[in-house]
């Protein structure tokens, strides 16, 4: 490819870039929703340069603009699918399910009132419209030729962060992010000017005054400048809605599901302390265990969430209960704990014991007098980190018999605490069964307890995501039986609720481990759920049903309840390669004893529908690579059964894949003279004087010649490859850069027909 060449081809692959560029700047700015932007940007880096190559290398191959559309959307709609989904079609039928459930689950997870999120559970809405942004910014500033307009995509993309989350704190559009999205927009528009004024050949005139380059250049950077400074100078009103800022107001605080997470933290079996617990007065001697931080309310069929909450204003500061319960005889000995968190728990939920009686804390903290939750109401620019809080607890300890003796369900308890979607009939066909026998709540609960610890039938293990949905949660009770506490709490939760016991989820830490300084360090390897139940005249009461393989323990006024509990083996027996070391008060990593249970055909056809796509973009891109050369080819064969002109563009083409020099405007003898020289023989020379003949008579002559020069083209063409170097005669076959060249338009196409008059004249 000569200098000429690569002139033409930059300026058709510079603006594609720096208007992609310009997009995935801008979309740096979603990383307000998330932890990380790898898990968005990756994919979005991916299937964008997908998209702009398809456009780029079409162009090049003068594709018409709306197949070139059709073809992006193509393979943009197909990246994005085996990148969200792994499939490659989301509008056949598995592909579609999956898609479905891929965005509720998302949809279900992602709550702007508490941000940011998990990367990975946002991931499937901010890919595709990632991709449909650089597909959109591409078709207007490339396609249409119209890059100003691409200025809305980039306004969009901006204002999907300002809508959901707002301008101030940590919502808002990083100045960098703003700036290099800015520069990179200029760059576009300066080399998209330049490109289309060398459309317009030299200057005619080179007396005219010529404009200052730096004009627009200073416009536009002023424009940004401005557009950047100018709102700090606007006077802004403080605004806060009621129940969501630090105002008066008793509206609900919608609060984010911190059980999200949950899974991939005890994975890490992080050592980092997360809370200090040190007691102060009372019962200094007693281990602290079960730190709860929340508790979640709602089951949305695919997890458990916080639901919506009403905590009105006056609920915060110093916080004074009244014993959970009515009777407080049922409450063991208050002691006072000082709590610090480290600067590692950013936490929007103030960690407290199951039952307090007092909570001391600073802050724009707020609890539910349902849940005795304290939630933080400005999301992640007020978390736990680094404070300190005090607090006065009581354990609860009724006595069995008591609970035994609890009337009816639900009587006392907050509404909604049985609700449930629409879930298989076979989970409460699993609840009856497993309590059949058992007429009172609470030996129905220690039943759910000892099917879950003491049958045999579980196991637990952090090896294993066995999934959140209803298929899941009932493939997790009939078929797998494998998970870590999440999976149990949420069973035993759900299953209570079938048989009309009010339950939740909460979540926390389990009992920590006690320094030289008497303080309890709560670490994230200490992070567990568990369930807690509701009963009459008594209130919420914990329970544990993941396996005592994960060295958890269960509530002593649940210890032989039922007369066949302790007859039962404490846990399953693992298989010979099992192997499981307790640590004391955290959940341990162990293989299943029986091998994952896998849906084999579900998973041979995704990897074939993946392989098959990968086929697909494959075959497609070795099309792309090959199209050049084959349309070289089909050139060739017609211009040498064509005329002389069509034999001499032949010529043409053949000296510009090898590298030759050839204009394409000079006239027939001038291009001649300067392929003579690679010519070296009598016949290649005298078979081009001839052609040369061919072409001054067909343009010049009265009457046009009708004389075969495919064979002196042949000879000529041959003869040029022949003396040609190695490495261009291999680029010439595989890569033709003549295909990609914008032939210059003649005055004319064919001798022009002249009056008698100018016959005679000339």
């Amino acid at each position: 490819m000569t200098s000429r060449d690569a002139r033409g081809v930059v300026p058709a692959m510079a603006v594609p870039l720096t208007c992609f560029a310009t997009v995935l700047f801008a979309l740096s700015s979603w990383g307000s929703f998330t932890t990380s932007r790898f898990p968005y940007l990756g994919p979005i880096l991916v299937a964008g340069l997908l998209v702009v190559a398809t456009g780029i290398s079409a162009r090049l191959l003068r594709v018409h603009a709306s197949v070139v559309v059709l073809l992006q959307v193509l393979l943009g709609t197909i990246a994005t699918s085996l990148l969200v989904v792994q499939h490659p079609f989301p509008v056949t039928g598995g592909g579609r399910a999956l898609v479905t459930a891929e965005m509720a689950e998302a949809y279900i997870a992602f709550n702007p009132f508490d941000l940011p999120m998990s990367g990975t559970g946002v991931a499937p809405y901010l890919i595709p419209g990632g991709v449909a942004a650089v597909l959109l910014a591409d078709i207007l500033a490339v396609s249409l030729r119209r890059p100003p307009m691409m200025g809305l995509v980039v306004l969009g993309v901006f204002t999907v962060p300002f809508s959901i989350i707002g301008a101030g704190g940590w919502g808002g559009v990083s100045w960098v992010v703003f700036a290099l999205t800015a520069t990179s927009f200029l760059v576009m528009l300066r080399l998209d000017r330049a490109q289309q004024l060398g459309r317009w050949g030299r200057r005619l005139d080179d007396d005219l005054p010529v404009a200052p380059a730096a004009g627009p250049a200073v416009i536009g950077v002023s424009a940004v400048v401005i557009a950047l400074l100018t709102p700090a100078w606007l006077p802004s009103p403080s605004v806060s809605l009621p129940g969501l800022g630090p105002g008066d107001g008793d509206g609900p605080l919608r609060v984010i599901n911190p059980t999200v997470g949950l899974y991939d933290d005890l994975r890490r079996q992080s050592d980092q302390v997360m809370v200090s617990v040190t007691p102060v007065y009372g019962d200094t001697e007693t281990p602290p265990s079960y730190l709860r931080v929340g508790a979640l309310t709602k089951f949305t069929g695919t997890e458990w969430t916080s639901g919506n909450r009403d905590v009105p204003s006056d609920h915060s500061g110093v916080a004074t209960f009244e014993p959970p319960m009515s009777d407080p005889t049922l409450l063991g000995e208050p002691t006072t704990y000082q709590l610090k968190a480290s600067a590692k728990f950013q936490s929007t939920w103030l960690p407290i014991f199951a039952h307090p009686l007092e909570v001391t804390a600073r802050g724009p903290w707020r609890y539910d007098e349902d849940t005795l939750d304290f939630m933080s109401t400005e999301g992640r620019d007020q978390t736990v980190a680094g404070q300190r809080w005090r607090m006065t607890a009581a354990p609860v300890e009724p006595s069995q018999e008591r609970l035994l003796a609890a009337g009816d369900p639900g009587v006392g308890a907050p509404p909604g605490m049985t609700d449930l979607p629409l879930l298989p009939d076979e989970i409460e066909e699993i609840a009856l069964e497993r309590t059949a026998g058992q007429d009172r709540p609470f030996a129905k609960a220690v039943a759910l307890q000892n099917w879950f610890r003491h049958s045999g039938e579980f196991t637990y293990s952090l090896e294993r995501d066995v999934g959140s949905d209803s298929a899941a949660l009932l493939d997790f009770l009939t078929d797998n039986k494998i998970g870590y506490c999440q999976q149990y709490a949420t069973a035993m939760a759900v299953l209570a609720r079938e048989l009309g016991i009010p339950a939740r989820v909460a979540f926390g830490f389990l009992g920590g481990d006690q320094d030289e300084d008497g303080a309890w360090q709560f670490r994230g390897r200490d992070l567990h759920a568990w369930p807690e139940l509701w009963f009459e005249d008594i209130g919420w009461i914990r329970f544990e049903p993941t396996p005592s393989a994960a060295d958890t323990s269960e509530p002593g006024y649940t210890t032989g309840a039922l007369s066949n509990a302790r007859n039962e083996p404490e846990a399953p027996v693992p298989s010979a390669g099992t192997s499981v070391a307790p640590v004391p008060n955290r959940p341990q990593r162990e293989e299943p004893d029986t091998p994952e249970v896998a849906d084999t055909g579900a998973e041979e056809s995704n990897a074939g529908a993946v392989w098959t796509s990968l086929g697909i973009v494959a075959l497609v891109g070795l099309i792309a690579l090959a199209a050049p050369a084959v349309i070289r080819r089909r050139r060739r064969t017609t211009r040498l059964a064509g005329d002389a002109e069509a034999g001499w563009t032949e010529v043409g083409d053949t000296a510009i894949d090898l590298g030759l020099p050839w204009s394409g405007t000079r006239s027939p003898r001038e291009e001649a003279t300067s392929l003579a020289p690679h010519l070296q023989g009598r016949e290649p020379m005298l078979a081009l004087q001839r052609i040369v003949a061919a072409v001054e008579r067909n343009r010049y002559a009265e009457h046009r010649g009708d004389v075969a020069v495919g064979d002196d083209v042949r000879l000529v063409s041959a003869t040029l490859r022949e003396h040609a170097e190695r490495r261009a005669r291999r680029r010439a076959r595989l890569w033709p850069a003549s295909v990609f060249r914008r032939r210059p338009v003649p005055a004319t196409d064919g001798p022009v027909a002249r009056s008698e008059r100018e016959l005679i004249s000339s």
